[in-house]
């Protein structure tokens, strides 16, 4: 049996064209919508009886993502998690389980691809220097770095089908009877940056994890509920730390300060491109620090 869970905020279309798609995915028994948008703008008696809605006014998507947990009913085989903003291909979850079954492992996702950024994608050769130099990217693939930034495994992965990696997406499938006392960290809020990656280090404790190569998944990125660069790089200093305290056990990192400041020289650096992008993004980052200095005070 598979559980698909949806954590959605303010994104009844997009919401609405998943589950249509969802419905030629004839091996899901059961899907889970966790509604936190403003007010409850989906009518349940036009779902599927395989459909539950819950609505919460938390707009966290780790929490939401555990209230799905805890609704699954146990002679569940498998959940699934899937963002609102995605579409699937055919025989998706078909064959993420195969691949699961495959490698006995306790996780398994396919690679998400925004198609239209996949293709204008053309990064700044000394911005990507940098990246490496502070350890914001790395050449290895699907690992979690000291720093406590996850590289993601992607197509260029040549003759290699299935790929042990330390984190997986949050579109992943996973053996539900292994996971299902396992939570997101609740003091993740909005769209929770870096849920995925904690919980996937806390699971891979337990089990390995693969990402299927050949397995794409759309993720078109819906703007709606899409956080600035002032709240994103708030979440990337405030979550990041989490995960680097998952690595290292302990309270901070001289690796997480030293990407911090890589992350800072290049906002600088795109400033002339970007002005108010790059004043947002530092603006988040100091606020982050802020709110760490506020903990460790308390």
């Amino acid at each position: 049996m598979l559980t698909v869970v949806i954590p959605t905020r303010n994104r009844q279309k997009e919401l609405i064209s998943l589950l249509e798609y969802l419905k030629s995915q004839v091996i899901v028994n059961e899907i889970i919508i966790v509604d936190s948008s403003d007010q409850k703008n989906l009518n349940t008696r036009d779902l599927d009886n395989n459909v539950k809605y819950i609505y919460t006014e938390i707009k966290s998507a780790a929490i939401q993502r555990n209230i799905g947990i805890s609704t699954v009913k146990e002679k569940c085989d498998y959940v699934a998690f899937l963002d609102d903003d995605v579409l699937p291909p055919q025989n998706y979850f078909s064959k993420l389980i195969d691949s699961m079954e495959l490698t006995n492992a306790i996780g398994v996702s396919g690679i998400a691809v925004n198609k239209k950024k996949e293709t204008s994608k053309n990064q700044n050769e000394l911005a990507y220097f940098l990246r490496r130099i502070f350890m914001l990217d790395s050449s290895k693939k699907g690992v979690v770095l000291k720093s406590g930034v996850n590289t993601a495994v992607d197509m260029k992965i040549k003759n290699k089908e299935l790929v042990q990696a330390e984190w997986l997406i949050g579109c992943a499938i996973w053996d539900f009877h292994k996971i299902k006392s396992f939570r997101f960290n609740e003091n993740f809020y909005g769209q929770s940056l870096g849920e995925d990656v904690l919980f996937s280090m806390r699971a891979n404790k337990y089990g390995k994890l693969y990402v299927n190569t050949k397995v794409i998944l759309n993720h078109y990125e819906s703007a709606l509920e899409r956080p600035n660069e002032y709240i994103f790089y708030r979440m990337w200093v405030n979550n990041r730390l989490y995960i680097v305290k998952e690595l290292a056990n302990t309270r901070t990192s001289i690796y997480f300060h030293w990407c911090n400041f890589g992350k800072i020289l290049i906002l600088l650096i795109k400033f002339f491109k970007a002005p108010k992008n790059s004043v947002l993004g530092l603006a988040g980052i100091f606020k982050g620090y802020l709110d760490l200095l506020g903990k460790n005070a308390n």
